[in-house]
């Protein structure tokens, strides 16, 4: 099995989501993008990526540099009330990632652009709530619409990385309020998601 860090920042990313990094001015990191890539390698990753908010400077900053793949953290929005969100992309094209910044805006239409382009993706720490909007609804219509969250964060609060895998492995369709409606739910989600572009 390889290994590889799929969720890690450079000094690349935009300013901190944090309120105290963003308090004193800090970024999400510090690391040199090459630095970055040494330690990885010496600490037995396989693969090397980086996951920069809104950025593959970063990634472009190794890009020549054995066993790397360029990846990013997107921030997009819930059209209809701004709750913000991260979605981790790997294996993208410099093509690829201006095509994603003309669509993040909307969540809607960065997970058709996703779909359609096959790119591979996840929901990155779903339980946490990056502007103080998430809340059942956007969780249930995240479950609808994306195949992959990520289980474990080093950087959040360690209850959230234990309640991920525990409530998706609990997730039934008997216990989804969605249950009852999951197809019409997805089908009318997608199509809110359309008549927004």
């Amino acid at each position: 099995m390889s290994r590889c860090d799929l969720h890690i920042h450079s000094r690349h990313s935009a300013r901190s989501e944090e309120w105290l990094f963003r308090r004193f001015d800090f970024p999400d990191s510090y690391s040199d993008p090459k630095q970055l890539y040494e330690q990885l390698r010496k600490r037995g990753m396989d693969y090397v990526t980086i996951t920069d908010h809104d950025s593959i400077d970063g990634c472009l900053k190794i890009a020549d540099l054995p066993r790397t793949f360029i990846s990013e953290q997107v921030t997009t929005f819930f059209p209809q009330d701004g709750c913000k969100l991260h979605i981790l992309v790997w294996g993208i094209s410099e093509q690829q990632h201006r095509d994603i910044e003309s669509v993040r805006e909307n969540l809607f239409d960065l997970q058709r652009y996703l779909q359609h382009a096959r790119i591979t993706h996840a929901v990155a720490h779903p339980l946490y709530s990056v502007n103080g909007k998430l809340e059942a609804m956007h969780l249930e219509q995240l479950i609808l619409l994306f195949k992959h969250f990520e289980g474990v964060n080093g950087l959040r609060d360690a209850l959230l990385s234990e309640l991920v895998p525990t409530l998706f492995k609990r997730l039934t369709p008997e216990r989804s309020t969605y249950s009852q409606i999951a197809t019409a739910s997805r089908r009318r989600t997608l199509s809110r998601g359309k008549k927004s572009c």
